[in-house]
């Protein structure tokens, strides 16, 4: 079943999103990310799941087309960083806060960036050939105000699920480290045990690769979907 956000959980997300905003502007900052330099960091960890040939110089229409749907899009910073390193992709952007999509647009209104989440679209099977999400599942969503709390990680797990139902070639997607203390300070956080995020990839992915050691409290992984033909 496509996960589905309640109208209260969306509503949260995206006031706390206005405010950002409203502090910090449309910097990383305002994405909860510490610094820029940080946000690259886990970008260039997401990319590195494309084929060495996605990444040539020159305009889109010289290199070979290719899809991606960014999940939480945020301002469209992924694929301002992957313009910067010839990587031009048939881009499509969702994010369900409004002021988010209205920032992305605003920086380059010719990008194709929807309010929403995976719910809210029809999208089909294998749509697109890369889905990548970037921070998108740190925050938590169900909580004791909603009586969901025992529920904690669910919903960051059926996106997941759904995100490789989507892709034809491959998922890339990052989550924070429950293994590391800090995660004890913010409440407000949501991380994760690798391993337990590796187990529950390979109950509907073949291949899921484990990537570790970029940031002491990050780790990403890779969904990788072989040609229709190979599967069993």
């Amino acid at each position: 079943m496509t996960p589905k956000l309640t109208a209260i959980q969306r509503l949260r997300i995206q006031t706390r999103h206005r405010v950002s905003i409203e502090n910090y502007g449309y910097q990383p900052q305002a994405l909860f990310w510490s610094s820029q330099e940080i946000q690259e960091i886990r970008f260039q960890k997401l990319i590195e799941i494309l084929p060495q040939n996605y990444f040539k110089l020159g305009s889109f229409e010289d290199n070979q087309a290719w899809s991606l749907l960014d999940v939480g899009c945020g301002f469209a910073d992924l694929q301002r960083y992957m313009l910067k390193r010839g990587l031009f992709s048939d881009y499509s952007g969702i994010d369900v806060s409004a002021d988010m999509v209205r920032g992305a647009k605003g920086m380059a209104p010719e990008l194709n960036v929807l309010e929403g989440e995976l719910s809210d679209f029809d999208y089909v099977t294998e749509q697109f050939d890369y889905v990548m999400l970037s921070g998108a599942l740190n925050e938590v969503v169900e909580t004791e105000v909603e009586g969901l709390a025992n529920q904690q990680g669910r919903y960051a797990r059926s996106v997941i699920a759904r995100m490789y139902q989507l892709c034809r070639y491959g998922v890339a997607f990052n989550l924070l480290d429950r293994r590391f203390a800090w995660h004890e300070t913010r409440t407000d956080l949501q991380s994760f045990y690798p391993q337990e995020i590796m187990e529950y990839c390979h109950s509907f992915a073949n291949q899921v690769t484990l990537v570790e050691g970029y940031l002491e409290n990050d780790f990403t992984v890779y969904l990788h979907k072989p040609p229709s033909g190979q599967r069993g």
